[in-house]
């Protein structure tokens, strides 16, 4: 009786331990997502602090420094959808801002293997974007993969969603088209522009003036980067453009900077060509001053744009 003793009071002793255990990792893993998403506020706020920089290089090397720390915090909290989000944003700036800038640099210098190796680059970190915005997107669209959906489903399943949720569609379609956009001889990836443009549109009737009027600024660069047997279509280009500039007041730059390299090049206008480069390279460095970053790469952009007039116009 005595051992039966011992044993019962072994056995309820090692099932308390256990849940003790099992007590003790739950609280570790809540503790860590408490930690992640206090932080996750954190760095929402403070991107406040990278946006107002105007040390290109020291942008540069923090913004992915931070990236990866974001990453880093991701693992432990997957499906924080703020924190997915954060990341999918900073990966496009970053991306717009450095990668593909560093891809115009080689192209203008014309080298060749340089350029080729900073495009694909610049693709792949669209697409590390476009994957963590799907993160909360593709949940919400209730599908694995938007490649295995037809556009008119699409559409409907974006009807469905409403407007507190035009982050995860503006991130996830703007990534995807960035994408597609630094490699147009990707022609998978040309064939399902027609998503990406469902997607900004339903942005647009959301709200059109969502981060700095970026569909308009995607519908602008979308038209006016192609030539019309192409599916461009210059007149639509332009208007976009024009109407982007309206919402933000032409604060800022890089608008004008996307009007010169895509729908003036294009058009071959080089009024427009150079009307835009002007105002981009005239504004006063704190004609946005919450947006001072963007504005500088903007004028680095714009003044080796200048330079290479003669490569985009026929005399």
């Amino acid at each position: 009786m005595l051992d039966n003793i011992c044993r019962l009071s072994i056995s309820r002793g090692l099932k308390s331990a256990a849940v003790i255990v099992m007590l003790l990792s739950v609280t570790a893993c809540s503790l860590k997502k408490m930690a992640v998403r206090q932080a996750t506020g954190f760095f929402t706020e403070s991107r406040k602090v990278f946006e107002q920089e105007t040390d290109l290089e020291l942008a540069e090397t923090s913004i992915a420094a931070n990236l990866k720390l974001l990453e880093a915090m991701q693992v432990h909290d997957p499906n924080n959808d703020e924190l997915n989000l954060l990341i999918a944003e900073i990966y496009s700036a970053y991306t717009l801002s450095f990668a593909e800038d560093k891809m115009e640099e080689a192209e203008a210098a014309k080298k060749d293997t340089e350029y080729n190796r900073q495009k694909l680059r610049a693709k792949a970190l669209y697409l590390r974007a476009r994957d963590f915005a799907g993160k909360v997107l593709l949940h919400k669209l209730d599908v694995k993969s938007l490649a295995e959906v037809s556009e008119q489903q699409l559409k409907d399943k974006l009807a469905k969603l409403d407007k507190d949720d035009i982050a995860p569609v503006f991130w996830y379609a703007f990534a995807w088209g960035s994408s597609i956009n630094v490699d147009r001889e990707d022609t998978e990836g040309l064939s399902e522009l027609p998503k990406i443009e469902l997607m900004m549109a339903q942005v647009k009737a959301w709200d059109e003036a969502y981060y700095f009027a970026g569909a308009w600024l995607f519908e602008g660069v979308y038209f006016g980067a192609r030539a019309e047997m192409m599916g461009g279509n210059p007149t639509r280009s332009k208007e976009a453009f024009e109407k982007n500039l309206k919402l933000t007041e032409g604060k800022m730059l890089i608008t004008q900077y996307f009007y010169a390299r895509t729908y003036c090049i294009f058009a071959q206008d080089k009024a427009c060509f150079d009307r835009n480069l002007k105002a981009v390279l005239d504004a006063p460095a704190d004609i946005h001053p919450g947006q001072k970053l963007a504005n500088a790469l903007a004028k680095r952009k714009a003044e080796r744009l200048k330079k290479r007039k003669a490569d985009f116009f026929v005399d």
